[in-house]
C-alpha cells in the first residue's frame, strides 16, 4: 500500500504504523510545510515500510513484542554527513541498525533521519530469525545481533536485500524466507563500525535525550536547561553541541516541538471523539506545559500553518 499526504497531517504516518503494533511518537524537526509517502506491505511472518519526508523526523518509541526492527536508509542525494541515527548509530547507504529491537522493551527504540534519504523498517520474527540463525550455525551473526546496535554491510546479500524489499513494496511479499536466508548473510558477514570513546558516551546520552524530550511527566511542568543538565549530568556546552550536530536543534527547543506534536495529536483525537471548544484547546494546552494561550496559538501556528482552532475544526469534518 502507498500513501501520500502533506504536512496538515502528519500524524497519518504514526497512525499507519500503528497497524504493526507500532506506538510510534514522530516529530518534525523543523518548521514550515513539508511532505511525506509511505509505502508497506506485511505477510503472515514480516513486514515492511519505506518512509521519506521533504523534512527531517525523530521517531520515538518503535519496536514491537514479536519483531526485530532492521533499518537502513536510501539515498535521494549525495551528502558529506550521515543520513540519520538509529539509536545513535550513524545511518550511511551500507549501514544496517535497529539491533536494539532485538533485546529491549517494546516501544524503546528511535532514530532520526534527513530529508535527504528514505528509511526502510524491515519487521522480521524474533523467534523465527533466531532459530534460523541456530540452524544455520550462525554464531557471528548471533553474537552481532545481540551485542551491537548496527553493522555496516559490503555484502551483495545487502544489496539483494534491499532490491527485494523495493519490488515487494510493489508487488507484495511472496517469499519471507528469502529475507530471513538474505538477513542471515549480512549479521554474519556485517562489520562494526569503530567509535571513539566520545562518540559512545554521545550514542547514549542521545538516547536519553530522546526518552526526556517524550517524557510525559516532564511535559506539563517544562524543565528549565539547568534542570535538564542536572537530570542527565551534563554540561550545558556539552549538551548543546550534541543536540545541534545530531538534532539540529537545541534541547529546549526539540522538548517544545515535541510538546507542541503532542497537543496536537491530543486536539485531533478528542475532536472525533468529543465535543470540543476554546476550553479544550486551553486545557490541552496547559497539560502539556503552555500556559500562555496567545503563545501556545502562535508557536502552534508556526510549526504547523494553522491555528489550534482551525485543527479543531478540521479534524471534526472527517
Amino acid at each position: 500500500m502507498n500513501i501520500k499526504f502533506s504536512y496538515t497531517d502528519p500524524l497519518q504516518l504514526s497512525e499507519t504504523l500503528q497497524e504493526y503494533g507500532q506506538a510510534i511518537r514522530i516529530t518534525q524537526l523543523e518548521n514550515g510545510e513539508g511532505s511525506y509517502s509511505m509505502a508497506h506491505t506485511k505477510s503472515s511472518c514480516m513486514a515492511i515500510a519505506e518512509i521519506s519526508a521533504s523534512k527531517p523526523l525523530l521517531y520515538e518509541g518503535w519496536g514491537t513484542s514479536w519483531s526485530v526492527d532492521f533499518n537502513w536508509i536510501t539515498p535521494m542525494r549525495k551528502a558529506n554527513y550521515p543520513f540519520g541515527y538509529c539509536e545513535g548509530f550513524d545511518m550511511n547507504d551500507n549501514s544496517l541498525g535497529g539491533f536494539n529491537t532485538f533485546h529491549s522493551n517494546p516501544g524503546d527504540s528511535w532514530g532520526k533521519y534527513s530529508e535527504s534519504c528514505s528509511s526502510t523498517a524491515c519487521m522480521l520474527d524474533k523467534k523465527t530469525l533466531l532459530n534460523k540463525l541456530k540452524e544455520c550455525k550462525a554464531s557471528q551473526a548471533i553474537a552481532n545481533l545481540s551485542e551491537s546496535i548496527g553493522l555496516v554491510i559490503d555484502h551483495e546479500a545487502f544489496s539483494q536485500l534491499r532490491r527485494l524489499a523495493r519490488r515487494d513494496l510493489v508487488r507484495g511479499i511472496s517469499n519471507p524466507s528469502k529475507y530471513y536466508d538474505l538477513m542471515t548473510i549480512c549479521l554474519e558477514e556485517g562489520n562494526h563500525k569503530l567509535y571513539k570513546k566520545k562518540q559512545v558516551k554521545n550514542q547514549k546520552l542521545l538516547g536519553e535525550i530522546v526518552s526526556l524530550s517524550h517524557d510525559p511527566d516532564k511535559m506539563s511542568a517544562p524543565m528549565s536547561l539547568s534542570d535538564v543538565c542536572q537530570h542527565l549530568n551534563v554540561g550545558q556546552a556539552s549538551l548543546y553541541r550534541t543536540c545541534q550536530d545530531y538534532f539540529g536543534l537545541g534541547i529546549i527547543e526539540m522538548m517544545t516541538q515535541v510538546r507542541l506534536e503532542e497537543a496536537r495529536r491530543s486536539m485531533i483525537y478528542y475532536s472525533t471523539t468529543s465535543n470540543c471548544d476554546n476550553n479544550t484547546i486551553r486545557e490541552i494546552a496547559i497539560r502539556f506545559g503552555f500556559k500562555h494561550q496567545g503563545r501556545f496559538s502562535r508557536r502552534y501556528f508556526t510549526s504547523f500553518g494553522e491555528l489550534p482552532s482551525h485543527t479543531l475544526k478540521r479534524a471534526k469534518l472527517f
